[in-house]
Formats: structure tokens, C-alpha cells, sequence
């Protein structure tokens, strides 16, 4: 009972501030670009896990993005916010200390849904870091599904940082929020697993090189 209450409080301060906020987009010829590298214009973004909750409260209600939450309480708020925002909230993550985290499954599900014609977006680093380490599932989901992978980043002036593994970043009430796409990547089909770890370190250096270049 608690745990709900705790969601729905989580949710009204996430949805009050939002209310607040405004947003820029940047990089648009690159989110025009992806929707035609894949007969059914799926994608996916791949996202640092600090600016999760600023590409969620742009892309709101806007079509039912795929998300992916992990099977903890703190996955529990995550999709509870996901859901409210109108997204899909698959859960899943990888394994913990040899524990089945249910990851193997949230990847074929999220996998089967975006070949419906559902695109998504997933927390390279998440759901425990290391920070902007980029784990493999959004490159095994760029390969089996052909959709590409469109690198998003998430900034604003005005924010509250925790003191946590990523530095979450909670933009402050009235803050403009600077959406910027970068180029999308393909991961050919026939991808070896030499190369899926090489592709996880290209998504890692273009989210970089759109925060090193980026400015207000």
C-alpha cells in the first residue's frame, strides 16, 4: 500500500514540474533521418540513464515508446512514470551476481514488440552503471530488429543532481529542456559478437561527442 503511494506522490511532483517546463529540440534532421532506414520507421534511442526522466517528459504522450525497467522497487517507479507518460514499460535487466534479473526475456519481448512496429528507447548504462558504459541489449536489439539506433542527450541549466552511481538529473520547475539527436547508427544483421562490443563503444563516443559539443 505504501509502495503505491509512494508511486502515485513520485508521479504528481514529476507531472507538476513538467507542467512547468519547456522544451528545444535540436538535431531533427537526424530524428526525420532514422524513421527511413526501416520499412516500419522503428528505432531506437539510446540514452545516458541521468537524463532519462528529461527524454521521457519530452517524447510524453506523444506515441507509446517502448521502455525498459528493471524488476526492482526502483524499476517498480520507473515504469510506474512510464506508463503515466503513455510508454510501454518492459521489465527486465541484466543479471546480478549470477541472479536472473529477467533480462534474456525483456530483450526478446522488446525485441518482438518493435518488430509490431513499436519503437523504443533504452538507458545504455542502466540500470546500475557503470556510468555511460553502454551494455550490449541496444545493440542485439539494433541488430535483430534492423531498426537504428538514434543517440539522444538531455540538457538543462537549472537541475537537481543526485549523489548517485549516474548523477540523475532532475531539471527544476520552469527549467527549457534541450532535446539533441545525433546521427543514427546501423548494426548490420550478420554482426558478429567481436563487432556488437564495437558498436556499443561508438554509441558511447556519439553520446559523448553530442555533450562535448553541446552549448546553450
Amino acid at each position: 500500500m505504501l509502495h503505491r503511494v509512494l508511486q502515485n506522490i513520485i508521479w504528481f511532483l514529476v507531472w507538476a514540474i513538467r507542467l512547468t517546463q519547456k522544451f528545444e529540440i535540436r538535431g531533427l534532421e537526424h530524428r526525420e533521418k532514422v524513421k527511413s532506414l526501416n520499412p516500419k520507421n522503428v528505432f531506437v534511442f539510446a540514452v545516458w540513464h541521468e537524463h532519462v526522466l528529461s527524454v521521457l517528459s519530452a517524447h510524453a504522450w506523444t506515441v507509446p515508446y517502448l521502455t525498459l525497467a528493471s524488476r526492482s522497487k526502483d524499476g517498480d517507479y520507473a515504469a510506474f512514470v512510464c506508463k503515466k507518460f503513455g510508454f510501454i514499460a518492459v521489465r527486465g535487466s541484466s543479471r546480478k551476481k549470477n541472479k536472473d534479473k529477467g533480462g534474456k526475456e525483456a530483450i526478446q519481448e522488446y525485441i518482438a514488440k518493435m518488430n509490431e512496429g513499436i519503437s523504443g528507447g533504452i538507458t545504455i548504462d542502466g540500470p546500475k552503471g557503470p556510468r555511460h558504459g553502454c551494455k550490449p541489449g541496444i545493440v542485439l536489439i539494433a541488430k535483430e530488429t534492423q531498426a537504428p539506433i538514434l543517440p539522444a542527450i538531455a540538457e538543462a541549466k537549472s537541475v537537481w543532481e543526485f549523489n548517485s552511481w549516474d548523477r540523475f538529473k532532475v531539471p527544476k520547475p520552469f527549467a527549457t529542456i534541450v532535446i539533441t539527436y545525433g546521427e543514427p547508427i546501423m548494426v548490420p544483421k550478420d554482426a558478429t559478437p567481436e563487432q556488437v562490443t564495437e558498436y556499443c563503444h561508438f554509441v558511447e563516443e556519439r553520446l559523448a561527442a553530442l555533450h562535448e559539443n553541446f552549448k546553450f
